[in-house]
């Protein structure tokens, strides 16, 4: 099977055409942002086969699932779906709503143990649905959608209504949860920030039409180092960043870091309030649109790729080769698996 997700169709309703063409890696998190109505949801139920008037191909791998000759059903496509609702059973408790897809899709048990344990959830196993915080529940919603053993899974704003706090504590289970069960998935939402700070891909939709996917470049490497008395910190090359870490010395981790967010300034701006305080150098700037640059910005074993506007630009007299230091106080870190330094 080829790694990709083949997308060439095109949908038209009432006052409203969407034209779809793209290969969507199958690996990690691929984001979907548009504005309200731009179409995001109505693609992800073409790719799930439940929008039933679009036309083209969506192969994914070496499978159509749709062609001219026809449409594969939905529930033989094996996608897991993660609405804005949870869509969980009220009635029954945590357990019984990761039990009941899990069976009936017949998956191993060693799938559900990775999605409870990557999600966090064995301490809820007991409770109703009705006694969860809203975190907890997407995070329920998210975990039955992968109890299923699917070979992709759909979120549609899975965290819409959910305040900030709740949405920073869920982004790195989500990220955790699709490493641990590698199954790709794709993400809808239309904050930047979301999908910044977790997606590894994104795609856009603007006037009925799909671009993308790029790669989205705004992960650095870290690691856990023991600085004395036991203290950890996690390092970015050989700066201390103030993030928390996430497991022991030697622990290797990607910092996701959210690009709206990076202060540039051309001088080490000293103590401060930031996660992360990095020197680097102006790789490239190039034209992204209209009055928006892409700026590439390299350190000591890392590499980055922000927006800024032409403006923003000429206040700092960027150039490339030019020194900067690259602040933010929005970053978080999860675990990269199977590294660890001796």
């Amino acid at each position: 099977m080829t790694d990709t997700l083949h997308l060439d169709i095109t949908l038209t309703l009432d006052g409203y055409a969407l034209s779809a063409k793209a290969d969507i890696p199958l690996v990690g998190i691929t984001a979907l942002e548009g504005a309200s109505g731009s179409g995001k949801t109505t693609l992800l139920r073409a790719i799930a086969g439940l929008e039933t008037r679009a036309k083209g191909v969506i192969r994914f791998g070496a499978t159509n699932w749709l062609s001219a000759n026809g449409s594969v059903p939905p529930q033989d496509r094996r996608i897991g779906y993660v609405f804005q609702d949870t869509r969980l059973f009220r009635h029954l408790d945590v357990a019984q709503n990761l039990g009941y897809g899990h069976q009936r899709a017949g998956a191993a048990p060693e799938v559900l143990d990775r999605v409870i344990k990557s999600l966090d959830l064995s301490g809820l196993l007991a409770r109703r649905i009705g006694a969860l915080s809203g975190g907890e529940t997407q995070r329920v919603a998210i975990g039955r959608a992968l109890a299923m053993d699917p070979q992709l899974l759909l979120m549609d704003e899975p965290m819409s209504g959910l305040d900030q706090a709740r949405k920073d504590e869920i982004l790195p289970y989500i990220a955790r949860a699709v490493q641990a069960t590698g199954c790709p998935a794709i993400y809808v939402s239309h904050e930047r920030r979301e999908t910044a700070m977790l997606a590894d891909h994104i795609m856009r939709i603007k006037d009925g039409h799909l671009t993308g996917p790029i790669r989205c470049e705004t992960t650095v490497s870290g690691v856990v180092r023991e600085i004395g008395d036991g203290q950890l910190v996690l390092f970015v090359g050989d700066q201390p960043s103030r993030i928390p870490v996430c497991g022991g010395a030697g622990t290797h981790c990607n910092i996701r870091i959210n690009e709206a967010g990076v202060v540039l300034c051309k001088q080490d701006p000293g103590a401060s309030t930031a996660l992360i305080s990095l020197p680097a150098t102006v790789a490239s700037i190039s034209e992204d649109q209209s009055d928006t640059y892409r700026l590439v910005l390299e350190g000591a074993g890392w590499r980055i790729a922000i927006y800024r506007t032409a403006a923003e630009c000429e206040a700092l007299q960027l150039q490339a080769g030019h020194p900067v230091w690259v602040n933010t106080a929005d970053a978080w870190a999860t675990v990269h698996e199977g590294v660890h330094e001796g």
